[in-house]
């Protein structure tokens, strides 16, 4: 009888285990997508480079974003005067990925800047960036390579 009578409990302790397991749902992982660089149709000038950050379990900040394949690297943020009402661009050292948050760099807004991107990534159709957070944590994001109007990059127009 002993048996007969363990047999509820052990299916309501189950059933409770279940519901608290889902309820809980996966932890955030930190990660990067979507990452597109857009070549400039003038080497002179920066390529612009957009993807979204979804954060992870803790509240960390993006450092650094760079790749081999470019010179330089530098995140900028677009805003407005206020007094001026004229967009700007305002280099920024660090952003806030608040835990379980997307913060999107997109075109308007948040993104990075690249100098000198070399022939690799017009070859490849892709370039490798490294992003560097202040938890230490280093994530390597293999981005589409785009040229100015969403075409595939052609090689050819870096040589002119």
């Amino acid at each position: 009888m002993r048996s007969h009578m363990n047999k509820p409990v052990l299916a309501l302790f189950g059933a409770a285990t279940a519901l608290f397991l889902t309820s809980c749902g996966p932890t955030p992982q930190l990660k990067v997508k979507e990452a597109v660089l857009t070549l400039s149709p003038v080497d002179s000038n920066p390529s612009s480079y957009h993807f979204n950050v979804y954060g992870g379990p803790t509240d960390v900040y993006l450092l650094r974003v760079s790749s081999p394949s470019a010179i330089r690297t530098e995140m900028h943020d677009v805003g407005v005067d206020p007094k001026t009402g004229a967009v700007t661009m305002k280099p920024m050292n660090r952003v806030l990925i608040p835990s379980g948050e997307k913060i999107e760099f997109k075109k308007g807004g948040k993104h990075v800047m690249m100098w000198g991107v070399n022939l690799i990534p017009r070859r490849l159709g892709e370039i490798e960036t490294e992003f560097l957070f202040s938890n230490n944590e280093r994530i390597l994001v293999k981005a589409r390579v785009q040229e100015m109007d969403g075409t595939d990059p052609d090689e050819k127009k870096a040589l002119n």
